[in-house]
């Protein structure tokens, strides 16, 4: 009766959600749960602060009648966020909407150890949950993001892409002895489609390839609902599949990875071993042969403007890219891919890139499959303390995940 109850909980908190302000009737109907039992889990819920009444409307089947809305709350709950970038952490804060409503950037301890990371960042959380009066029985949870290899099940750090040398770090384990609410962890790209999930609900994302490329290239999968990470929930993707044999040193250690390649900084070093008055001509004359210059827009536009070298480099990168794309959703069919990273949102690369997609997959997968998310929705800075509200809600409303 128990996980019952538990279910039942998290269904009225994943669906109000997703649809907004409802009344008790629309709830019951919509889940097909008795009146009665819909009234005392959300009267439990009120009573600890998670939901709460809004505007009455008019009840469709009762002339004068009124009906009160219930809907998620925006007050005293909140989680707590530590996302780790190539040189800083970010401290975030959320409200039960994912929300933001605090954010700063902290700078990287002197020493580049786990220790050292875990006491820095406990230290201004402590001092933040001082200073905006959080009570501990309402911070739901901190969630973690860290664009390296992280064991899920067992909240471990097994490489942090570089921030420290040490692997297998138990991150869950050192914060958990510093607070008293729940700790998880996952690599940044998972952290990201799960924000992007929460944040603009679609059921087609419920089978989804989300890919996130800038810097790097990383990919998560979402199958039925439940994130696809194979052996102790880990899922390197198609960012790390050899396209090119013994070709240029991955940051995994691989030699050749798609992501040497079809990556944003990929990409950029295939121009900068082709780059001079030769094969780069235009692009090699507006910055004045200074390399340092180059952006990601100005080497598409020296591509479509002519530039050999450049155009290469641009072709070979979405040949290959297109190619492993078609592949994972081939075989996994997934309803929706879903693209993120600046790379993306520059409009003459992606349209080119989703030509070759369509092609590839012989148009069966051009409606309303694609989707550019664009830089604004800011993953980077809620995804991590989103984590601890979709497991809050998972759990319908507890801390015991």
């Amino acid at each position: 009766m128990s996980d019952i109850k538990i279910s039942n909980r998290s269904a009225i908190l994943r669906l109000l959600h997703e649809e907004g302000a409802m009344s008790r009737k629309q709830i019951a109907a919509r889940l097909k749960l008795t009146p009665a039992t819909i009234t005392v889990i959300i009267n439990e819920l009120m009573s600890e602060g998670i939901l709460v009444e809004g505007i009455s409307v008019p009840n469709a089947g009762a002339a004068g009648r009124r009906e009160v809305m219930v809907e998620i709350s925006r007050s005293k709950h909140v989680a707590l966020g530590i996302a780790f970038g190539s040189s800083s952490m970010f401290i975030v804060v959320v409200n039960l909407h994912g929300e933001q409503i605090h954010g700063e950037e902290l700078g990287f301890p002197e020493e580049l150890t786990p220790r050292a990371f875990v006491e820095k960042a406990a230290a201004r959380i402590k001092e933040l949950i001082r200073e905006q009066g959080y009570l501990e029985d309402y911070i739901i949870g901190l969630g973690i993001t860290i664009c390296g290899v992280v064991d899920c099940a067992n909240g471990i750090i097994l490489d942090s892409g570089g921030i420290w040398e040490e692997k297998n770090v138990p991150i869950v384990q050192m914060l958990r002895k510093e607070f008293s609410f729940p700790v998880i962890a996952a690599n940044s790209v998972r952290g990201f489609a799960n924000a992007y999930t929460f944040l603009q609900y679609d059921p087609k994302t419920q089978n989804m390839l989300f890919i996130r490329n800038e810097a790097t290239m990383g990919v998560t999968i979402l199958l039925d609902g439940q994130f696809y990470g194979g052996n102790r929930e880990m899922f390197d993707g198609i960012a790390h599949c050899t396209v090119v044999p013994g070709g240029r040193l991955c940051a995994c250690g691989k030699q050749g990875c798609l992501n040497t390649i079809a990556s944003m900084d990929g990409m950029l070093e295939s121009l900068r071993e082709c780059f001079g008055e030769e094969r780069t001509p235009l692009i090699y004359r507006q910055i004045e042969g200074d390399f340092s210059r180059i952006t990601f827009s100005l080497f598409v536009e020296g591509a479509y403007a002519g530039d050999p070298g450049a155009w290469e480099v641009l072709q070979n990168a979405q040949e290959a890219f297109a190619n492993a794309v078609t592949f994972s959703i081939r075989l996994l069919n997934v309803q929706k891919i879903v693209f993120y990273g600046e790379m993306f949102e520059n409009d003459r690369f992606f349209e080119s890139l989703q030509e070759k997609l369509i092609k590839k997959t012989g148009g069966s997968y051009k409606d309303n499959i694609y989707k550019v998310v664009p830089s604004s929705l800011q993953l980077e800075w809620v995804a991590a303390p989103i984590m601890a509200v979709t497991s809050f809600f998972n759990e319908g409303g507890h801390t015991d995940y």
